[in-house]
């Protein structure tokens, strides 16, 4: 009897041990793919929109971190990288209907003028292309429990 209530403590100290290593490795991996998913519905909104008149669409990313200012907290963008002949300003009025449209933040900037900025880091290589602009849209997250469990936000 004693060898066998030890055997059953042995066995449930493996299951907890096991469900502590699970949470442990668990938890991280899914809040990363939950905000990574997060960042990929702001850009799948993006896409959603019409391009502007002859404007061709080159390129499109997401990214879900803490990309910009200080402190800690998450972000979730979408960006699109365009070639068009209109201006930044025109763009940015088009945008603007569209920001209204879908409560995403969005703004456009001339991509050589984004090369500071980290978010987009993966469209520099065409920043020298004339006519090309980034539009980045900032979205919501899944809520806090995944904006706080995130080391990227950190």
């Amino acid at each position: 009897m004693k060898a066998d209530a030890a055997k059953w403590k042995r066995g449930l100290m493996w299951v907890i041990a096991g469900v502590v290593v699970l949470a442990l490795v668990g938890v991280p991996v899914a809040v990363t793919l939950v905000n990574d998913a997060a960042a990929r519905r702001v850009q799948a909104q993006l896409l959603e929109f019409q391009l502007p008149d002859d404007a061709e669409l080159l390129d499109s990313m997401s990214q879900a971190g803490k990309l910009t200012g200080n402190g800690n907290g998450m972000q979730y963008l979408g960006a699109l990288l365009i070639n068009s002949d209109k201006s930044a300003t025109e763009l940015r009025q088009f945008y603007a209907e569209v920001e209204d449209e879908s409560g995403l933040q969005i703004t456009v900037t001339p991509a050589q003028d984004v090369q500071g900025f980290h978010g987009v880091g993966g469209f520099l290589a065409d920043a020298g292309i004339e006519g090309t602009f980034v539009v980045v849209a900032w979205g919501d997250g899944p809520g806090w429990f995944f904006e706080n469990f995130d080391l990227r936000g950190h």
